[in-house]
């Protein structure tokens, strides 16, 4: 089912236009593309699924027809929900590469395309994908949300191709008996009162900053092994037979809410809590779990005290009490083992990676920023550039078959660290070539920022040094040009 001329014409001046990068992504996921596929025409169902969506209306996908749907805000108290229609003008149902493309015209002066895709790679293997794109002069007037918005429907797109891997591993089969979603979850949305939704928009920086990262979810990894992303830092939740381990505590108020999430969805006691390094954001809610062992690598305390002075002295319970050096440390469990390492001087001084052997789960902390820029600290006792980029490549020489938890981000791939390795590289020799020509840091970030956005990564705001601080693709260029000029010193 192929495009009218008129379809190709748009969609080649799209391609040509200068008005946005596409936002694009790709999940490889352990499904059969058949299967993959049956499941995702039924566009009714995608709210159980992908979190981008709060309703759909149709039951299958058919070339010429009209697609109708509403989105959720791409910020959980923002006060709207958007309706939307949009003509399929491409359909590619069989074969080892599938897709469907709609064009959304609705609004004056608004042109865009969204393509889902899917290809084969064998082995009961495929590669997910979401691409879009637009043009005019209302999207160019609203440029900025409708780019953070086309950028949260690819990563809710993406985590729910992986959601469905879960479940698929699970049962067997994909269908609405056994991917249920959250039937609830709409009915929050609707009813959220309009003025706390504005009110909570006013409160300022510092409020918005925390409600952002405040809405936490869960994700199983294996049973007995969950994530919980939101809040801080992702947290790895581990149970054994007999007791539980938490990797990253998060900060308040995120850090109260895993605490209240753990007291009533985890069975055995938390005896044992692991900091991957020494940020706040990982590190502020250890001093919950007061009777735990807290463990952490042994550089973090001296780190704690000299980089994160009023957050040491505001939760002193908070320091680790058991050390980990240069030497593996087991962790049993009861019939679950954990093993800790420092990889080497990385995102910090004093990193440690998690690796369950049984599950095949590798948590890397902020060594792995996934779909964001990296933030790289640049105190004493910090980043090491080239120091990443060994650790990176060593983990995925290391743990071919692993599933990553990322400091930041969704649940990742071997093959997303890999390409998180090349984007570090790429940084680097962009920054070393910058130096030999002689250029400042502020032309580098102009130079090579063209480049770098095209590898796709998102925004990610943070709290240091008692301000909010932003890792983009300027700040990536102007931290490695320290790095870079820090490393050539030596």
């Amino acid at each position: 089912m192929a495009e009218t001329n008129t379809d190709k014409d748009r969609k080649e001046e799209l391609a040509a236009a200068p008005s946005m990068e596409p936002v694009k992504g790709t999940v490889e996921v352990d499904i059969p593309i058949d299967v993959l596929w049956s499941f995702f025409t039924r566009a009714d169902l995608w709210p159980r699924w992908n979190e981008c969506f709060l309703w759909a209306k149709n039951r299958d996908l058919k070339w010429g027809h009209q697609l109708v749907w509403a989105f959720h805000p791409i910020r959980w108290w923002y006060p709207y929900y958007m309706p939307a229609m949009a003509k399929i003008v491409e359909l590619e149902p069989q074969g080892p590469q599938r897709k469907v493309t709609w064009e959304v015209t609705v609004l004056p002066g608004f042109y865009a395309r969204h393509t889902y895709h899917m290809e084969d790679l064998g082995n009961g293997r495929t590669r997910f994908g979401s691409y879009e794109k637009a043009m005019g002069w209302s999207f160019n007037l609203m440029k900025s949300f409708w780019i953070a918005h086309f950028t949260f429907v690819k990563d809710r797109s993406l985590e729910g191709a992986r959601s469905l891997e879960s479940i698929y591993r699970e049962t067997g089969r994909l269908d609405e008996t056994t991917v249920r979603g959250d039937p609830g979850r709409t009915a929050r949305g609707l009813a959220m009162p309009m003025a706390a939704s504005l009110a909570l928009g006013a409160a300022g920086a510092g409020t918005w900053f925390y409600a952002s990262f405040l809405r936490q979810e869960v994700v199983e990894l294996a049973p007995g092994v969950k994530m919980v992303m939101g809040g801080g830092g992702n947290t790895l939740v581990v149970e054994g037979s007999r007791e539980a381990l938490l990797v990253d505590t998060k900060f308040p108020p995120g850090a109260n809410q895993l605490r209240k999430w753990v007291s009533e969805n985890v069975q055995k006691p938390v005896k044992h809590v692991v900091s991957t390094h020494y940020h706040y954001d990982h590190t502020l809610g250890n001093d919950l779990y007061p009777g735990a062992n807290r463990i952490a690598h042994k550089a973090v305390p001296d780190l704690m005290r000299r980089n994160e002075v009023l957050q040491t002295k505001l939760h002193p319970l908070g320091m680790a009490n058991v050390l980990v050096g240069d030497e593996p440390m087991r962790v049993d469990l009861g019939e679950r083992e954990v093993v800790l390492f420092h990889p080497g001087t990385a995102h910090t001084g004093g990193d440690l990676c998690v690796w369950l052997p049984k599950e095949k789960i590798l948590m890397t902390g902020d060594l792995f920023f996934f779909t964001y820029y990296p933030f790289f600290d640049l105190k004493q006792g910090g980043a090491n550039l080239e120091g990443l980029i060994r650790a990176a490549r060593k983990l995925v020489a290391s743990y071919p078959d692993a599933m990553v938890v990322p400091g930041h981000g969704p649940i990742a791939r071997i093959s997303d660290l890999a390409r998180y390795a090349d984007y570090l590289e790429f940084l680097q020799e962009r920054v070393k070539e910058g130096l030999q020509k002689g250029l400042a840091e502020q032309q580098l970030a102009k130079q090579f920022n063209d480049e770098i956005s095209k590898w796709g990564l998102g925004i990610l705001p943070s709290f240091h040094d008692n301000q909010l601080t932003w890792a983009t693709s300027e700040s990536n260029v102007r931290d490695a040009y320290f790095l870079v000029k820090q490393a050539q010193a030596r």
